[in-house]
């Protein structure tokens, strides 16, 4: 059995999916980038300075983007090897302390990452002329969302945790039993 539908779960797949969308959206644009590059350099030869660095920006945003997106499925990097040789309800605890200490680290690295943002309002691109603080807001965004969903996550975890002593088998979506 699933969790039940609940607000948790349901803000969670929302936002990922509007993440996703801006995923896609940043994807295209960056491919289309790149192939008006390709175009200008092999046969329209108007020389546009651009396009390297609006692809540049517009792949960090991607990347970054992506991350909020791994961590709403449950798709980062796990030790399951390890917790996977603990009891049932050991490997739950394990679940909850590591949700936690992922939530708190991406809090951690999208406050530093504002900082470092701050930093950039005086620093400009080479070609665009634009402050840096708009290529560097990334790092705060992207991680503030990550925390945000790993959040999420974490409430379902403890809810499915809850769950667990009312004697109902419980799987929580992205999750590999």
């Amino acid at each position: 059995m699933t969790l039940p539908s609940n607000i948790i779960t349901t803000t969670k797949n929302r936002l990922n999916k509007a993440n996703q969308l801006c995923v896609g959206i940043l994807t295209a644009l960056l491919i289309l980038d790149v192939w008006l590059g390709v175009l200008d350099r092999y046969l329209l030869k108007l020389q546009l300075v651009w396009v390297e660095e609006m692809a540049r920006y517009i792949m960090i945003w991607a990347i970054l983007m992506a991350v909020p997106c791994c961590t709403a499925g449950r798709e980062h990097m796990g030790l399951e090897f390890v917790t996977k040789r603990f009891p049932m309800m050991t490997q739950r605890i394990i679940k909850l302390f590591v949700g936690a200490l992922t939530t708190a680290f991406f809090a951690y690295i999208a406050y530093l990452g504002y900082a470092f943002a701050e930093k950039g309002a005086n620093q400009l691109s080479t070609v665009f002329a634009m402050p840096m603080s708009y290529a560097y807001a990334a790092i705060p965004v992207t991680f503030a969302l990550s925390a945000f969903q790993s959040f999420l996550v974490w409430l379902e975890d403890i809810y499915a945790f809850k769950l667990s002593f009312s004697n109902t088998s419980v799987s929580i979506q992205g999750e590999q039993s």
